[in-house]
Protein backbone atom coordinates (compact mmCIF):
# COMPACT_ATOMS: atom_id res chain seq x y z
CA UNK A 1 0.00 0.00 0.00
CA UNK A 2 1.64 3.43 -1.07
CA UNK A 3 2.35 4.60 2.22
CA UNK A 4 1.38 8.59 1.21
CA UNK A 5 -2.64 8.13 1.19
CA UNK A 6 -4.94 9.51 -0.42
CA UNK A 7 -7.05 12.22 2.18
CA UNK A 8 -10.18 13.30 0.65
CA UNK A 9 -11.40 16.96 2.76
CA UNK A 10 -15.27 17.38 3.53
CA UNK A 11 -15.68 18.80 0.13
CA UNK A 12 -14.54 15.87 -1.45
CA UNK A 13 -11.50 17.31 -2.86
CA UNK A 14 -8.53 15.35 -2.36
CA UNK A 15 -5.52 16.24 -0.42
CA UNK A 16 -1.80 15.47 -1.26
CA UNK A 17 0.95 14.99 1.21
CA UNK A 18 -0.81 14.53 4.32
CA UNK A 19 -0.33 11.64 6.17
CA UNK A 20 -2.99 10.54 9.09
CA UNK A 21 -0.60 12.21 11.86
CA UNK A 22 -0.87 15.61 10.27
CA UNK A 23 -4.67 15.18 10.10
CA UNK A 24 -4.71 13.94 13.58
CA UNK A 25 -2.71 16.32 14.55
CA UNK A 26 -4.27 19.46 13.20
CA UNK A 27 -7.83 18.09 14.54
CA UNK A 28 -6.04 17.95 17.75
CA UNK A 29 -4.98 21.34 17.86
CA UNK A 30 -8.54 22.38 16.46
CA UNK A 31 -10.08 20.61 19.13
CA UNK A 32 -7.68 22.59 21.84
CA UNK A 33 -8.34 26.04 20.38
CA UNK A 34 -12.18 25.13 20.77
CA UNK A 35 -11.50 24.16 24.08
CA UNK A 36 -9.60 27.11 24.45
CA UNK A 37 -12.66 29.25 23.33
CA UNK A 38 -15.49 27.80 25.15
CA UNK A 39 -12.94 28.46 28.52
CA UNK A 40 -12.53 32.01 27.66
CA UNK A 41 -16.43 32.62 27.03
CA UNK A 42 -17.23 30.95 30.28
CA UNK A 43 -14.84 32.49 32.27
CA UNK A 44 -16.46 35.79 30.86
CA UNK A 45 -19.69 34.80 31.84
CA UNK A 46 -18.68 34.03 35.25
CA UNK A 47 -17.04 37.65 35.24
CA UNK A 48 -20.17 39.02 34.07
CA UNK A 49 -21.79 37.31 36.76
CA UNK A 50 -19.74 38.71 39.80
CA UNK A 51 -19.60 41.86 38.71
CA UNK A 52 -23.42 42.19 37.75
CA UNK A 53 -25.14 42.88 41.60
CA UNK A 54 -22.37 46.07 41.65
CA UNK A 55 -23.43 47.12 38.38
CA UNK A 56 -26.94 47.35 39.13
CA UNK A 57 -26.40 48.62 42.48
CA UNK A 58 -24.38 51.31 40.55
CA UNK A 59 -27.04 51.95 37.84
CA UNK A 60 -29.85 52.17 41.08
CA UNK A 61 -27.52 54.62 42.50
CA UNK A 62 -27.44 56.78 38.95
CA UNK A 63 -31.11 56.64 38.99
CA UNK A 64 -32.10 57.59 42.42
CA UNK A 65 -29.44 60.48 41.79
CA UNK A 66 -30.60 61.76 38.30
CA UNK A 67 -34.76 61.59 39.05
CA UNK A 68 -34.65 64.06 41.06
CA UNK A 69 -32.95 66.33 39.03
CA UNK A 70 -34.43 65.16 35.88
CA UNK A 71 -37.71 65.90 37.60
CA UNK A 72 -36.99 69.07 38.81
CA UNK A 73 -35.14 70.13 35.00
CA UNK A 74 -38.97 68.86 33.95
CA UNK A 75 -40.85 71.53 36.22
CA UNK A 76 -39.05 74.39 35.47
CA UNK A 77 -38.53 73.82 31.34
CA UNK A 78 -42.75 73.40 31.24
CA UNK A 79 -42.79 76.71 33.85
CA UNK A 80 -40.77 78.60 31.10
CA UNK A 81 -42.52 77.05 28.66
CA UNK A 82 -46.04 77.67 29.73
CA UNK A 83 -45.70 81.73 30.76
CA UNK A 84 -44.75 82.98 27.31
CA UNK A 85 -47.50 80.21 25.67
CA UNK A 86 -49.57 81.06 28.07
CA UNK A 87 -49.24 84.82 27.37
CA UNK A 88 -49.42 84.48 23.40
CA UNK A 89 -52.98 82.42 24.05
CA UNK A 90 -54.52 84.35 26.56
CA UNK A 91 -53.20 88.10 26.23
CA UNK A 92 -53.96 88.79 23.22
CA UNK A 93 -55.01 92.42 23.10
CA UNK A 94 -55.43 92.92 26.31
CA UNK A 95 -54.91 96.88 27.16
CA UNK A 96 -52.61 97.94 30.37
CA UNK A 97 -54.64 98.58 33.32
CA UNK A 98 -51.96 99.13 36.02
CA UNK A 99 -47.97 98.15 37.11
CA UNK A 100 -47.65 96.78 40.07
CA UNK A 101 -44.15 96.66 42.11
CA UNK A 102 -43.00 94.54 44.25
CA UNK A 103 -39.66 94.03 46.47
CA UNK A 104 -39.61 98.21 46.48
CA UNK A 105 -37.66 99.74 49.27
CA UNK A 106 -35.03 102.12 49.07
CA UNK A 107 -36.72 103.03 45.83
CA UNK A 108 -40.23 104.32 45.78
CA UNK A 109 -42.37 101.66 43.90
CA UNK A 110 -44.65 104.56 41.91
CA UNK A 111 -41.03 105.62 40.70
CA UNK A 112 -40.12 102.17 39.16
CA UNK A 113 -43.61 102.00 37.31
CA UNK A 114 -43.03 105.12 35.99
CA UNK A 115 -39.46 104.36 35.18
CA UNK A 116 -40.78 101.67 32.27
CA UNK A 117 -42.42 104.31 30.08
CA UNK A 118 -45.79 101.47 30.30
CA UNK A 119 -48.58 103.75 29.45
CA UNK A 120 -51.71 102.54 30.34
CA UNK A 121 -54.41 101.07 27.33
CA UNK A 122 -51.31 99.81 25.39
CA UNK A 123 -51.51 96.01 24.72
CA UNK A 124 -49.97 94.04 27.25
CA UNK A 125 -48.66 91.95 24.13
CA UNK A 126 -46.89 94.70 22.83
CA UNK A 127 -44.66 95.13 25.76
CA UNK A 128 -41.44 93.35 25.94
CA UNK A 129 -40.84 91.74 29.38
CA UNK A 130 -36.86 91.50 28.59
CA UNK A 131 -36.41 95.09 27.42
CA UNK A 132 -37.83 96.44 30.48
CA UNK A 133 -35.87 94.15 32.60
CA UNK A 134 -33.01 95.21 31.15
CA UNK A 135 -34.09 98.94 31.36
CA UNK A 136 -34.79 98.18 35.35
CA UNK A 137 -31.06 96.57 36.06
CA UNK A 138 -29.58 99.38 34.66
CA UNK A 139 -30.31 101.44 37.88
CA UNK A 140 -27.46 101.17 40.29
CA UNK A 141 -30.23 100.31 43.24
CA UNK A 142 -31.32 97.34 41.11
CA UNK A 143 -29.76 93.59 41.52
CA UNK A 144 -32.29 92.05 39.73
CA UNK A 145 -35.62 92.01 38.34
CA UNK A 146 -38.38 89.76 36.74
CA UNK A 147 -41.61 90.97 34.61
CA UNK A 148 -44.82 89.39 33.79
CA UNK A 149 -47.49 90.29 31.93
CA UNK A 150 -50.94 89.34 33.38
CA UNK A 151 -54.08 88.35 31.73
CA UNK A 152 -55.70 90.82 34.25
CA UNK A 153 -54.23 94.13 32.46
CA UNK A 154 -51.47 93.86 34.77
CA UNK A 155 -48.04 94.37 34.52
CA UNK A 156 -46.41 92.69 37.21
CA UNK A 157 -42.68 94.17 38.55
CA UNK A 158 -40.63 92.12 41.09
CA UNK A 159 -37.16 93.99 41.81
CA UNK A 160 -34.48 92.40 44.15
CA UNK A 161 -32.66 95.69 45.11
CA UNK A 162 -29.27 95.81 46.17
CA UNK A 163 -28.61 95.53 49.88
CA UNK A 164 -27.10 99.17 51.03
CA UNK A 165 -25.51 98.94 54.67
CA UNK A 166 -24.03 102.69 55.25
CA UNK A 167 -24.20 106.01 53.36
CA UNK A 168 -20.54 107.05 52.12
CA UNK A 169 -19.63 111.16 51.76
CA UNK A 170 -16.07 111.29 50.05
CA UNK A 171 -15.79 115.80 50.48
CA UNK A 172 -19.43 116.35 49.30
CA UNK A 173 -20.12 113.57 47.10
CA UNK A 174 -22.49 111.03 48.91
CA UNK A 175 -23.15 107.59 47.47
CA UNK A 176 -23.54 104.34 49.02
CA UNK A 177 -21.93 101.06 49.90
CA UNK A 178 -23.40 97.38 49.86
CA UNK A 179 -22.91 94.66 51.08
CA UNK A 180 -19.30 93.70 50.13
CA UNK A 181 -17.86 97.03 50.78
CA UNK A 182 -18.21 98.52 47.66
CA UNK A 183 -19.29 102.16 46.78
CA UNK A 184 -22.05 102.67 44.19
CA UNK A 185 -24.29 105.09 43.21
CA UNK A 186 -27.75 105.72 43.20
CA UNK A 187 -30.87 108.07 43.82
CA UNK A 188 -31.25 109.08 48.04
CA UNK A 189 -33.44 106.85 49.73
CA UNK A 190 -34.51 107.84 53.43
CA UNK A 191 -36.30 103.80 53.46
CA UNK A 192 -33.29 102.40 55.39
CA UNK A 193 -31.64 103.71 58.87
CA UNK A 194 -27.99 103.52 57.55
CA UNK A 195 -24.65 105.13 59.37
CA UNK A 196 -22.17 107.10 57.44
CA UNK A 197 -18.90 106.86 56.73
CA UNK A 198 -16.64 109.41 56.11
CA UNK A 199 -13.58 109.79 54.50
CA UNK A 200 -11.47 108.41 51.56
CA UNK A 201 -10.10 105.01 51.33
CA UNK A 202 -6.63 103.18 50.04
CA UNK A 203 -8.54 101.41 47.39
CA UNK A 204 -11.03 103.05 45.24
CA UNK A 205 -14.51 102.83 45.96
CA UNK A 206 -14.52 99.94 48.51
CA UNK A 207 -14.45 100.30 52.27
CA UNK A 208 -11.01 99.07 54.30
CA UNK A 209 -11.36 95.49 56.06
CA UNK A 210 -11.71 97.24 59.55
CA UNK A 211 -14.56 99.69 58.59
CA UNK A 212 -16.25 96.54 57.50
CA UNK A 213 -15.23 95.00 61.05
CA UNK A 214 -16.63 97.87 62.88
CA UNK A 215 -19.66 98.32 60.88
CA UNK A 216 -20.47 94.38 61.31
CA UNK A 217 -19.86 94.72 65.30
CA UNK A 218 -22.28 97.92 65.35
CA UNK A 219 -25.30 95.74 64.38
CA UNK A 220 -24.57 92.61 66.85
CA UNK A 221 -25.02 95.56 69.49
CA UNK A 222 -28.50 96.86 69.98
CA UNK A 223 -27.21 99.50 72.26
CA UNK A 224 -25.57 100.90 68.53
CA UNK A 225 -27.89 99.70 66.17
CA UNK A 226 -31.21 101.50 67.57
CA UNK A 227 -30.27 104.74 65.75
CA UNK A 228 -27.83 103.85 62.86
CA UNK A 229 -28.69 107.09 60.92
CA UNK A 230 -27.07 108.48 64.10
CA UNK A 231 -23.31 107.13 63.82
CA UNK A 232 -20.21 108.31 61.76
CA UNK A 233 -17.18 106.17 60.76
CA UNK A 234 -14.46 108.57 60.04
CA UNK A 235 -11.96 106.75 57.98
CA UNK A 236 -8.23 107.14 59.26
CA UNK A 237 -6.97 109.87 57.12
CA UNK A 238 -4.63 109.30 54.05
CA UNK A 239 -1.11 110.67 55.25
CA UNK A 240 1.83 110.36 52.71
CA UNK A 241 5.08 108.95 54.23
CA UNK A 242 8.98 109.91 52.99
CA UNK A 243 8.78 107.66 50.21
CA UNK A 244 5.48 109.60 49.12
CA UNK A 245 3.54 106.36 49.70
CA UNK A 246 -0.19 107.26 51.38
CA UNK A 247 -1.49 105.66 54.26
CA UNK A 248 -3.52 105.72 56.76
CA UNK A 249 -3.61 107.72 59.75
CA UNK A 250 -2.09 105.40 62.69
CA UNK A 251 -4.94 107.24 64.95
CA UNK A 252 -6.78 104.65 63.17
CA UNK A 253 -10.88 104.77 62.90
CA UNK A 254 -13.13 107.44 65.44
CA UNK A 255 -16.85 106.53 65.60
CA UNK A 256 -18.54 109.48 66.73
CA UNK A 257 -22.34 109.17 68.27
CA UNK A 258 -24.36 111.71 66.82
CA UNK A 259 -23.75 115.40 66.10
CA UNK A 260 -24.37 115.95 70.43
CA UNK A 261 -22.52 113.04 71.24
CA UNK A 262 -19.03 111.61 71.84
CA UNK A 263 -16.59 110.34 69.24
CA UNK A 264 -14.72 106.80 70.31
CA UNK A 265 -11.72 106.40 69.08
CA UNK A 266 -10.99 102.90 68.34
CA UNK A 267 -7.50 102.44 66.82
CA UNK A 268 -6.64 100.30 64.06
CA UNK A 269 -6.43 96.73 65.76
CA UNK A 270 -8.68 94.59 67.73
CA UNK A 271 -12.14 96.63 66.43
CA UNK A 272 -14.57 94.26 67.09
CA UNK A 273 -13.76 93.90 70.52
CA UNK A 274 -13.63 97.91 71.19
CA UNK A 275 -17.17 98.11 69.68
CA UNK A 276 -18.04 95.92 72.11
CA UNK A 277 -16.85 97.82 75.02
CA UNK A 278 -18.55 100.86 74.01
CA UNK A 279 -21.64 98.78 73.39
CA UNK A 280 -21.15 97.83 77.12
CA UNK A 281 -20.68 101.83 78.22
CA UNK A 282 -23.56 102.80 76.44
CA UNK A 283 -25.52 99.79 78.45
CA UNK A 284 -24.56 100.52 81.94
CA UNK A 285 -23.52 104.09 81.81
CA UNK A 286 -25.35 105.83 79.30
CA UNK A 287 -25.88 109.09 81.07
CA UNK A 288 -22.07 109.77 81.44
CA UNK A 289 -21.47 108.60 77.63
CA UNK A 290 -23.32 112.07 76.85
CA UNK A 291 -21.78 114.57 78.78
CA UNK A 292 -17.74 113.35 77.26
CA UNK A 293 -16.52 114.38 74.22
CA UNK A 294 -14.15 111.97 73.69
CA UNK A 295 -13.79 108.17 74.52
CA UNK A 296 -10.19 106.46 74.18
CA UNK A 297 -10.59 102.82 73.65
CA UNK A 298 -7.20 102.38 72.08
CA UNK A 299 -6.43 101.02 76.03
CA UNK A 300 -6.20 97.28 76.66
CA UNK A 301 -7.66 97.38 80.14
CA UNK A 302 -9.74 100.74 80.45
CA UNK A 303 -11.38 103.56 78.54
CA UNK A 304 -10.69 106.72 78.76
CA UNK A 305 -13.43 109.28 78.79
CA UNK A 306 -12.75 113.12 78.28
CA UNK A 307 -14.96 116.27 78.82
CA UNK A 308 -12.62 118.27 76.31
CA UNK A 309 -11.37 117.50 72.95
CA UNK A 310 -7.69 116.31 73.37
CA UNK A 311 -5.49 119.51 72.73
CA UNK A 312 -3.60 118.61 69.21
Amino acid sequence: MNPIQRIFSRDGHRLRGRTPEIVAADRARRARDHLARKREQERQRLERDRIRPALLASRRRVFRVLSPVAFVAAIVLGANLAVPIAELFVLGGTPLERVAVQGADALPARLIAASVGAIAGRPLDDLDPEAIRTQLVADPWIEDAGVLRLPTGTLLIRVVERDAIARWRIDEELAWVDATGHRFAGAESEAKSLPTIAGDSLEPDALPEGAMQILDAVRRHPGLARDLRALTLHLPALEAGEDGVLRGSPSGFVLELGQEGPRALLGRRLLSQRVARLATLLDHDEETIATARLIDLRYADRAVLRTEPASG
